[in-house]
């Protein structure tokens, strides 16, 4: 069954744009090659602009992918080169992400 995940991240402000150049560099790619193998339906990367956590101390970032099922999802994660990445995002988060995912119960477009 279709899976929905969304993750918000907090990045230190200092280290926002290091972040985005980080994301871009390792991450990417892997979503590149996982949207092309169809084992992403949709993947999406937004920095938060607005909602109810608004700091000055943070960049808060909205990941948001859809996969066909947690197979998909288990190979993303478990991928050598997004845990090489995660090691060095991780770095640059001064709390843990708040992460949530399920089964996708209704849809449109």
């Amino acid at each position: 069954m279709p899976q929905a995940n969304a993750i918000i991240i907090r990045i230190r402000a200092s280290e926002a744009q290091e972040f985005e150049r980080l994301f871009e560099a390792e991450e990417l790619p892997i979503w590149d090659e996982f949207a092309a193998d169809g084992k992403f339906l949709k993947a999406r990367l937004a920095r938060v602009g607005f909602g109810s956590e608004e700091r000055d101390d943070v960049a808060l970032y909205l990941i948001y992918v859809e996969v066909p099922s947690m197979a998909e999802h288990s190979a993303h994660d478990h991928d050598p080169r997004f845990e090489a990445f995660l090691e060095k995002a991780r770095r640059l988060q001064p709390e843990p992400p708040s992460v949530f995912g399920g089964d996708i119960v209704f849809q449109r477009g």
